[in-house]
């Protein structure tokens, strides 16, 4: 329990606190850690000190939270130098569980020990996540760049690790300047199997709202643009949507609500990943029209969320568990020697269900 006669914060306290029943292993990885009611109640603190506890262990890598269901432990402990980091943009949203379950498979099977970090897609965070990170000693890091469509403002952490002979493999996008070690998908491609998969079915009128702050969006819209292009349909004024992860929320769901109150709605829609393909399926629904009788919606991810509801999803297959398996073999092969920057590069392949009808 705290010593209130301790003159260190209480807020400090408490994270090491906590800390320590991670240390111990009384609280498991994956484990959720109490809510913060119950902090609250246990030791007599503040709301506010018991957020900034937890902010700061998560901050450290020591636990992640999971929106709408609490906080969990993240650590992995620590192996004699076998220790390696991995920073994803998210942890438990959408595919990232399956990512990180791949990662994990493989390092634990070859004696490596694991902390997870992540960033919620925000630069400042990025920067105190790899503060942190670097600081922890850790053997090696696989990083999915925040925000990687815009300016790297970071750099100078990704040079240090380069000082330190710590190997690091980007995921899912790459910080160009940094001529890094990689594991992506060809989204530029993916995007244009999408897109030309409906211009094969006869429609025209073509939608596409992406994501304009990741490079993943920006390549999935220059393979929309470049299929509309291959079949010479101009994309009609209006028709193409970007938002920022801010936005993630309210601008799908309003975006196409504008877009299907014009007087020439789009026949179709393509969507810059299936959680966004859900907003624009409830958007729909919103209008009085239905999936793929009115319009044709083609997502992306083949996540689980692409047969949640009675409208299944067309789709762009994502490797999901096995990408984060590569990721770590690949960083082994870094550490071991066998390689010095391997670069792997998926095909996307088309996965198609009912959402989408002929015209």
């Amino acid at each position: 329990m705290l010593d209130h006669n301790n003159p260190l914060p209480k807020y400090y306290q408490l994270k090491e606190y906590l800390k320590g029943m991670i240390q111990r292993g009384e609280i498991a990885p994956g484990e959720q850690l109490p809510s913060e009611n119950a902090l609250v109640q246990q030791f007599g603190l503040s709301r506010h000190t018991v957020r900034q506890a937890i902010g700061e262990l998560e901050n450290e890598g020591w636990v992640y939270r999971e929106q709408g269901r609490g906080t969990f432990c993240a650590y992995r402990g620590k192996a004699n130098g076998r220790t390696i980091a991995v920073l994803t943009t998210y942890i438990s949203d959408y595919i990232f569980t399956a990512i990180i379950r791949g990662i994990e498979e493989i390092l634990s099977a070859a004696g490596y020990t694991l902390v997870l970090a992540n960033t919620s897609n925000d630069k400042n965070k990025e920067a105190q996540c790899l503060e942190n990170l670097i600081n922890q000693d850790i053997t090696g890091l696989i990083v999915e760049p925040t925000k990687s469509a815009k300016e790297n403002i970071n750099r100078a952490y990704f040079t240090e690790l380069e000082k330190k002979r710590i190997p690091y493999l980007m995921l899912h996008a790459v910080y160009p300047e940094l001529e890094p070690a990689y594991i992506i998908m060809d989204d530029e491609k993916g995007g244009y199997l999408a897109t030309k998969y409906l211009l094969q079915l006869g429609h025209r009128e073509i939608a596409g709202i992406f994501k304009a702050d990741d490079l993943q969006g920006v390549k999935r819209q220059a393979g929309f643009m470049a299929a509309l292009a291959e079949y010479g349909v101009t994309l009609k004024q209006g028709y193409l949507g970007n938002y920022e992860t801010e936005q993630l929320l309210s601008y799908p769901y309003q975006f196409t609500r504008s877009l299907l109150q014009k007087s020439n709605r789009p026949t179709a829609i393509v969507c810059y990943n299936d959680q966004i393909a859900l907003q624009v399926l409830e958007a729909i629904r919103h209008e009085g029209l239905k999936v793929p009788e009115d319009i044709s919606l083609v997502g992306y991810d083949d996540s689980s969320l692409a047969v949640a509801s009675e409208v299944k999803l067309t789709t762009v297959k994502h490797p999901k568990a096995e990408m984060g398996r590569q990721a770590a073999r690949l960083l082994i092969d870094m550490l071991e020697g066998r390689m010095e920057k391997p670069r792997l590069v998926y095909d996307p392949e088309l996965v198609v269900r009912s959402s989408c009808r002929s015209l």
